[in-house]
């Protein structure tokens, strides 16, 4: 079902989406609105919502689109979704808004509640991941020939990274590193945006991605499915493999992006290292 001529048709409607993304991004007027959450809306971001669900609704493949910039469907409908598009046509406002280049469109398709497909394209580097479980994980800039992609394996005794949030650092997510720096003392913290955090993992930049904040359904889903096709893990709280639409509300628990899976992850991602 996920062939060559798909994947072209949905890098394509990513590209446009990020075109549209960047005729906003200079602009001194970025066309800034509060939503309902408090969270940012802008006129890039809704311009790239009509291109997506525009291109997305021309393809032969018809399945319902649930995105952020688009009213949602009710839980008691989607619920019985067996496939559905799963949209952020702007992941990384804040950073958009910062103009500070790290932000991305997520396209990705849900299969029975797990990443199915996912494309991430940042508009500001003309560069496109996609990949999906058991099919691999690849990198495109431009027009070359697309790279595959892997994580770097974990090596304790080495330069362990691992990567957190530009705009939404907590309190809480502090305390995590600390004790994370008593298990790798070799650890170095790097701030990342967006989506670009997870795509770092997927192809070896970078160790771990462990998030104890807010982030919806739409943030994750596309750059899962990447991480995963690059042979890394993206875990829930109880270290299952993090799941989609089995929920009346979309936001999402706190989750852990590792590249090496295996190492035994357990020692820094359970309950009492959750609980601080």
């Amino acid at each position: 079902m996920i062939d060559k001529i798909l994947i072209q048709q949905l890098e394509e409607i990513a590209r446009q989406a990020g075109l549209a993304i960047l005729s906003v991004y200079d602009q001194e007027d970025l066309g800034i609105q509060t939503k309902q959450d408090s969270t940012p809306v802008t006129e890039a971001d809704l311009k790239a919502n009509a291109i997506i669900e525009e291109g997305l609704k021309s393809l032969s493949v018809q399945y319902p689109i649930l995105s952020e910039e688009s009213p949602h469907t009710p839980y008691t409908e989607r619920k019985h979704w067996h496939r559905y598009w799963l949209v952020d046509p702007l992941d990384g406002t804040q950073e958009f808004i910062k103009r500070n280049g790290q932000f991305s469109v997520n396209i990705a398709l849900i299969e029975e509640g797990y990443p199915l497909f996912g494309m991430v394209h940042i508009p500001t580097t003309n560069t496109s991941y996609w990949g999906g479980k058991g099919m691999s994980a690849f990198r495109q800039k431009d027009d070359q020939p697309p790279l595959t992609i892997h994580p770097r394996p974990l090596d304790s005794s080495g330069e362990v990274i691992i990567l957190g949030s530009r705009s939404y650092a907590t309190d809480r997510a502090q305390r995590y590193l600390e004790q994370l720096k008593n298990i790798y003392p070799t650890l170095t913290s790097r701030k990342v945006g967006s989506s670009l955090k997870s795509c770092h993992i997927a192809e070896g930049q970078a160790d771990i991605y462990p998030r104890l904040g807010p982030t919806s359904e739409w943030d994750t889903a596309a750059v899962q499915a990447v991480v995963e096709g690059a042979g890394g893990l993206f875990l829930n709280p109880e270290g299952q493999r993090f799941a989609y639409n089995w929920k009346e509300s979309l936001l999402n628990s706190d989750f852990l992006v590792l590249g090496d899976s295996d190492i035994d992850w357990s020692s820094f991602w359970n309950k009492d290292m959750l609980s601080i």
